[in-house]
């Protein structure tokens, strides 16, 4: 039998805005107790360990001074995920901690040139594949080579080498190009001794200029009148400020420094900070009008005339203010990070320039412990964004966890599940519980149910032929008993005489027989 499309529902449908509610509530309570196990590992330890750290909340400077990449990894000066150990990519970044150099400016400069020389991405180099027929047959220059494939080197660099191994035909023996190589056609020459390169730069203006300031893989240069100083060395200790006054003047000789920063402003002036190793030039030493960078490194490594030899407080030499030689790096206290946005390249890319190949060093803000033991700084600590990220991670999921909670607490007691399976909202009396649970105004009893309509109609006829009985034989029946009840048929006292209930049994029968009231069928209730 085919089921109706409109029967009633056995569960009515629930109130959305009560289901809505609960759902909300539960929701909250349970994104706000993970939130707190997750921030318990991200914020509270890390937290708790800066404030114990002991870390000066002064920064000082650090250069770096080695960098590597091991595959094993025992430690990493920066991880991207703190629940895991970090494996893979592997920075291990050791630096030099020092106090702040002399923050100067030049005055009336004229003549300002600058001069880049930055490092070659080596990626950028020209490949060969010698493996590949007569890739290799017209080469030239110094080649870096891995089972025949070859890098062009002398693009970029002047090599300063020579060829004293053993010579392979690139053609035939392509598979053993492995390592440094001078080639002329496919003649390849092995280099077995360790050389040195140098980049391919432009030329640094040296005519009528008294100064030279590295900053970066750049150099400045300026015909300046004189430099102040705004700040005085102590070696190890805290440098303290000063009114400007005068180091140098044009007479002094050649100026040469290395400064952290440089700014050229608007008036003939030049401002730096961090500024040491300065030394002073005879006005001849200089090579006239140009010179490389390979010149100038050598001239700048042999200056030996400080600018201050007596006190080194005035761009002083590196050695004078350094606190640790040796420590390593890190990014924080943890030594990683939870951000998964690739944040340990971009710390790699600004701090890990060791000053290999005639390179800048990275030269960077850092935070230090006094106590020797500790063997690392951290490149960012700072205690009062610590302080207000500890404070909003546990204020906000404690208040959402505890707001949640009351509200389940309220939905529990003002919210009724009635007879019908419907949950209904009791407030304020705004329905009372009778109503809420289907009992009716004054004790009114509820309505029958019947489960299919031939039911209801039987019970209908039944009681139109009850009501013409009651007519017919003018005997009232009594409402009160069940309909087709087998009460009628029980002796009215067990002593009684039966021949007395059979005859009246039988003129029950023909008064019946006379009325022609039809046979109604036994149901039961």
């Amino acid at each position: 039998m085919a089921r109706r499309k409109n029967k009633p529902r056995l569960i009515p449908e629930q109130d959305k805005r009560i289901c809505r509610a609960i759902c909300l509530c539960q929701l909250t309570m349970v994104l706000s107790c993970v939130s707190i196990v997750y921030l318990s590992v991200a914020i509270y330890s890390p937290s708790m360990k800066a404030f114990k750290s002991g870390f000066e909340l002064d920064p000082v400077m650090c250069q770096t001074v080695d960098r590597q990449m091991p595959n094993n990894c025992p430690w990493a000066s920066c991880g991207e995920w703190c629940l895991t150990r970090t494996s893979g990519f592997c920075p291990q970044i050791h630096s030099v901690v020092r106090r702040n150099g002399t923050d100067i400016q030049l005055n009336n400069c004229t003549r300002v040139t600058n001069t880049s020389c930055a490092m070659i991405d080596m990626s950028r180099l020209n490949k060969f594949n010698c493996n590949n027929g007569t890739a290799c047959n017209n080469i030239r220059g110094v080649f870096n080579c891995s089972n025949g494939h070859c890098k062009n080197m002398s693009e970029f660099f002047l090599c300063h080498h020579k060829a004293d191994g053993p010579t392979i035909n690139s053609a035939k023996d392509n598979t053993k190009l492995n390592g440094f190589f001078e080639c002329h056609g496919v003649h390849c020459t092995k280099i077995k001794k360790p050389f040195d390169c140098d980049r391919y730069c432009s030329k640094i203006t040296t005519a009528n200029v008294n100064t030279l300031i590295m900053h970066e893989d750049n150099v400045i240069a300026a015909d300046c009148e004189n430099a102040v100083a705004f700040n005085q060395a102590r070696g190890s200790e805290h440098g303290v400020r000063i009114d400007p006054v005068e180091i140098w003047k044009e007479d002094d000789g050649n100026l040469l420094t290395n400064c952290a920063t440089v700014t050229r402003e608007s008036d003939n002036r030049i401002t730096a900070t961090d500024c040491l190793n300065g030394t002073l030039l005879a006005h001849d030493t200089l090579p006239a009008p140009f010179m490389n960078f390979t010149q100038f490194w050598a001239i700048y490594e042999n200056s030996t005339r400080a600018v201050d030899p007596e006190h080194q407080r005035y761009l002083p030499n590196q050695a004078n203010l350094t606190i640790y030689n040796w420590k390593k790096l890190y990014i924080n206290l943890e030594g990683c990070v939870n951000t998964l946005r690739g944040e340990c390249k971009d710390f790699v890319a600004r701090y890990g320039n060791d000053g290999d190949n005639n390179t800048a060093q990275s030269r960077y803000q850092c935070y230090y412990n006094k106590d020797a033991n500790v063997e690392f700084v951290v490149a960012r600590y700072d205690l009062d964004k610590v302080y207000r990220e500890l404070v909003v991670s546990l204020i906000v999921p404690i208040v959402l966890f505890v707001i949640s909670s009351i509200s389940l607490c309220i939905i529990t007691k003002s919210v009724k599940v009635g007879d019908d399976a419907k949950m209904r909202c009791v407030c304020a009396g705004d329905e009372s519980e009778d109503d809420v649970f289907g009992a009716g105004p004054a004790g009114k009893q509820p309505e029958q149910m019947y489960d299919t309509d031939d039911d209801v109609v039987d019970l209908e006829h039944q009681a139109v032929g009850g009501q013409e009985l009651e007519d017919i034989v003018g005997l009232p029946l009594d409402s009160h008993e069940m309909i087709g009840s087998t009460k009628s048929l029980i002796p009215l006292s067990p002593t009684g005489d039966s021949n007395t209930s059979e005859q009246h049994f039988d003129e029950d029968q023909e008064k019946a027989a006379k009325c022609d009231v039809p046979e109604k069928p036994l149901v039961i209730l």
